[in-house]
Formats: C-alpha cells, structure tokens, sequence
C-alpha cells in the first residue's frame, strides 16, 4: 500500500487511537497530545519504509504502540 494512502488510513483512525490512549487512564486532552506525539514519530517512519499495515488493509495497533511515546 502506497505510504499516502497508509497515513491517511491512519488519519481515519483518530478516534479510535484517542479512545485507546484514554483507556490507559488519560483525559481527552493528554490523549489527544499523545496520538498527535504519535502521529509525529510514526510518519516520518512511514514515509522511510515502517510497514504498519496488518491484513492488507488495516492498522498493526502493535506496532503503532510499539512506536509510540509512552503515557
């Protein structure tokens, strides 16, 4: 998949990524600056190759936990 289509899959996500960050006891607003810290490790690795696709069409949330900052 091409790495345009991969971040703007990621992009979909957004949601998503600041319901999990919440989960882990995070108020809407530290979670939104973590998925956005995220957002700013994980792409430039995008953009060198990172493949975090799962399935052909999905997110690999491991690997995108793995990537990101901690809490």
């Amino acid at each position: 998949m091409p790495e345009k289509e991969v971040i703007l899959l990621l992009a979909k996500k957004h949601k998503t990524w600041i319901n999990v960050v919440g989960s882990f006891g995070c108020n809407k607003m530290i979670a939104e600056d973590i998925v956005q810290e995220m957002y700013i490790k994980v792409i430039p690795k995008i953009e060198m190759g990172l493949d975090i696709i799962y399935h052909d069409n999905d997110i690999n949330y491991y690997c995108l936990l793995y990537t990101s900052p901690s809490p």
